[in-house]
Formats: structure tokens, C-alpha cells, sequence
């Protein structure tokens, strides 16, 4: 993908399970005596090696997490390359056999997310359990001054936006999930909270399984079940439009316990490998320094990517009057006469090792939120192609999307109409305008 204005892509997975969560591996990834189920930790390992994962924050269950020792929730193993900051082990880093190195850090999911946690919060196990599964400023000031977490909220489809709105408002960095892989699946949550119909897609789900003579490639299930609600892009909308800093992430939740059945390639469908090659957030950061990794989620430098579709290559969204530029994540203070342009450049799909012989369709769209978070789009690209350059936008918040007709998905499907119709592939984040 290279490097844009000196600085380069990492990927960064900011909602993961591993053994330390109950109702992760199948519900088996302890044992009595707290052993981590020893296939689940090859498979979290596989996954992150072979999609070359730069940076996975585990977001483990609060129970599990607080009465572990912040060791072990490592998951470390003998090879692996411990990072360490001020004396202390904050990461691990595995050592892949093609030679690239995959990071992970502990972390946890209770009604906040605390992504990079460098070690606990101080306290007995009782104290860390009340902590740990709160939901107020009280619980996410501990978590962050003590463990130089980045805490936000997950699952927001489930969250009241008055909620949203009181917790996030003090602060001048938030992160919230725009998209969770696990509600889009689970029934209960579709019809509970995104007024989807519960069942609609796991029939699809079989045609993976039986596929009699190994025609399909379920790596590319997901577009078959893939739905995204505007409910997230509400909500998120109406905070930015409040003056409310905050990064919109991907929230992968996988866990390897929704199909343990085995696709026609010998893998399980619900496969770390597969969730983690589906869905990334690409962040734009000086380097892959924890804390500049960090630094750059907090600052809004995120791009949540389908990269299942493909990865984007020539990926950017920025402002510029002429003598500085605004990063994404970043506000644009108008001076009197300034000329502002907003830009997406051309973003061109990369596919390694698949035919191309059929080619994508790709274009975006610009969208501008107005002080009631009414989201309006302003500009689209023309023809093939994602280009949009618009120029002396009135203040406000704004953000684009990069679509995509999939047509060199065809071969891969068991129902072909997927194949020409249009994703969301590229979800930037806002750039404001004062």
C-alpha cells in the first residue's frame, strides 16, 4: 500500500476473543485448571500470521480477564518476542514463518472496550470486576489513566444515543464500533436491536458446508450475510455533529463458536483466519509503534475496510488550502479567504493470486453532516474510478465511502447475483471543517 505523507498502513484488529472468554473456542477455551484450549491458540496464531495482522487488541470477557494474571492473558509462547515499555511486558509479538510479526495485546469487552491494556488496574479481583464491567466516565477514567488503555464503546446498536452522547461528550478522543460482525449474525440481536429479520441468512450457510464437489470458496461467505445498518452511521453522525470527536471502528468480535462445521476446504466456516481476512481497520500511522498505533486510532487516522473484497490500494482521504493539510480524524479551521479542497484519490482493488479477469466496479461518495447530524451527499466520483475533489466545502463534518460491484467475485459464489451489486468497502473517517 505504501506510505502517505510518511506514514504506512498497519492493520489492527480492535475486537477479538480468545480462550479467556466464556463463550469462546465452542465454550471450551479453558479447561478446569485454566489451561487455554491449546487448538483455539493455533488458530487465533494462524489467522493473524497468514493475514498479516500488524496489531490484534484481545477483548476477552470481564470475568475472565480480571481474575487472570495479566501474563498469561498474553497467550505468549516460547519464540515469541515480548515488547517491552518502562520495564513492563505490554504486548507479544509471534514470530510468522514467512517472517512477518504479528502483535497482540489483552484487552477486554464488557459494556466499555478497552483496547491495549499494558497490564491491570490496581486493586483486588472483586475491585477489577466492578471496574471492568462498568459503563460510566468513573470506570473508563481508571481504566485509561492506569493501564494506558483506549476505551470506547462496542455494540453500539445497543446503546441509548443519550448515553452515547453524556459519556463521550467530556472527552476530546471516543471510539465506538460502526459495524460488529457478531450482531449482524446473531438473531437475537438483529431482530432486537437492527430490526433485522433473525434468521434471514443461515440457510446460506449450508451450501458451504455440503458443496459436493468443492466449487465454492467460503472465504467469500460474508457477502452473502454481509448487512450494514445506518443505525451506527446515525448515531455517529449525530455525536460528530455535536462537536464530538469520535473514531468509527470495525468490530470483528470473532470467536470461533458460531459454526464449528467444516467448509468443503477442511476449515471451519466461522474460522479465525476467515473473520480476520473478511474485515481490517487499516490505520495511518508514523510507524508500528504501539503508542504511535494508538496515538493514531485516538486521533481518528482509521479506515474500516471489507478487505475480503480486496485491499485498497492508493487509499487516502485529506484536506489541503494550498500551504498545509488536514489528516483525516483532523478539524480544519477556516480562516478568512482560505480555499479548502477535500480529497479522495483513485483507489484501485488489489487481488493477489486470483483471476482478474473480471473487474471490479469502484467509486465513492463524499457525505457531509450538517449541525443536526443530517448526512447529505455532496459529491460522487464519475465513471471508473473513486476520485472525488471537492472543493471550498461549507463547515461541517465530513466522510467518505469507497463502494465496490464485486464482478470479480463471481466464480467464487454459490448465488452469482452477489456478485453485481454494491458494497460498502471503505468506511473513512471525518474530517472537520469549523
Amino acid at each position: 500500500m505504501g506510505t502517505v505523507r510518511g506514514n504506512q498502513f498497519v492493520r489492527v484488529i480492535t475486537h477479538f476473543h480468545t480462550p479467556h472468554s466464556f463463550d469462546a473456542c465452542d465454550g471450551k477455551g479453558l479447561a478446569a485448571d485454566g489451561t487455554p484450549a491449546q487448538w483455539c491458540v493455533n488458530d487465533i496464531r494462524y489467522a493473524l500470521c497468514e493475514n498479516h495482522i500488524n496489531l490484534t487488541f484481545f477483548t476477552d470477557h470481564v470475568e475472565h480477564v480480571a481474575d487472570t494474571d495479566y501474563a498469561a492473558l498474553q497467550l505468549s509462547e516460547p519464540g515469541d518476542t515480548p515488547v517491552v515499555k518502562s520495564g513492563n511486558v505490554i504486548a507479544n509479538t509471534i514470530a510468522c514463518p514467512d517472517g512477518f510479526a504479528a502483535t497482540t495485546m489483552p484487552g477486554l469487552e464488557g459494556q466499555l472496550l478497552a483496547l491495549g491494556m499494558e497490564n491491570h488496574i490496581s486493586g483486588t479481583v472483586d475491585d477489577r470486576k466492578a471496574t471492568y464491567g462498568g459503563d460510566q466516565t468513573a470506570q473508563r477514567d481508571q481504566i485509561e489513566s492506569e493501564t494506558n488503555a483506549i476505551v470506547g464503546i462496542p455494540h453500539t446498536e445497543s446503546r441509548d444515543p443519550t448515553y452515547l452522547k453524556n459519556f463521550m461528550s467530556p472527552y476530546s478522543s471516543n471510539v465506538m464500533e460502526i459495524y460488529n460482525l457478531h450482531a449482524n449474525l446473531d438473531p437475537k440481536l438483529r431482530k432486537k436491536w437492527l430490526n433485522m429479520k433473525p434468521f434471514e441468512h443461515i440457510a446460506k450457510f449450508l451450501n458451504y458446508i455440503i458443496d459436493p464437489f468443492n466449487e465454492l470458496n467460503a472465504d467469500y461467505l460474508f457477502m452473502e450475510f454481509l448487512q450494514m445498518s445506518d443505525l451506527y452511521f446515525d448515531r455517529w453522525d449525530s455525536l460528530l455533529s455535536q462537536g464530538i470527536s469520535v473514531t468509527g471502528v470495525g468490530g470483528l468480535d470473532s470467536h470461533e463458536n458460531i459454526f464449528s462445521q467444516k467448509a468443503s476446504d477442511g476449515e471451519r466456516l466461522d474460522s479465525h483466519r476467515r473473520m480476520t481476512r473478511f474485515m481490517n481497520n487499516l490505520v495511518l500511522t508514523p510507524s508500528t509503534d504501539i503508542d504511535d498505533i494508538k496515538d493514531s486510532i485516538r486521533a481518528g487516522r482509521v479506515f474500516f475496510v471489507l478487505e475480503g473484497f480486496g485491499t485498497p490500494i492508493g487509499l487516502d482521504f485529506y484536506g489541503y488550502d494550498g500551504t498545509n493539510t488536514i489528516e483525516m480524524g483532523g478539524s480544519f479551521p477556516v480562516a478568512s479567504g482560505t480555499s479548502i479542497t477535500l480529497k479522495v484519490p483513485t483507489i484501485q482493488a488489489g487481488f493477489p493470486g486470483t483471476d482478474q479477469s473480471e473487474k471490479p466496479d469502484v467509486s465513492a461518495i463524499l457525505y457531509f453532516i450538517n449541525s443536526s447530524g443530517q448526512r447529505t451527499v455532496v459529491a460522487r466520483s464519475s465513471g471508473q474510478g473513486s476520485e472525488i475533489v471537492y472543493p471550498n466545502p461549507p463547515a461541517g463534518h465530513y466522510r467518505a465511502e469507497v463502494w465496490m460491484v464485486p464482478h470479480q467475485m463471481r466464480s467464487f459464489l454459490f448465488n452469482k447475483k452477489y456478485a453485481d451489486q454494491p458494497y460498502r468497502w471503505v468506511t473513512t473517517n471525518a474530517i472537520w471543517v469549523q
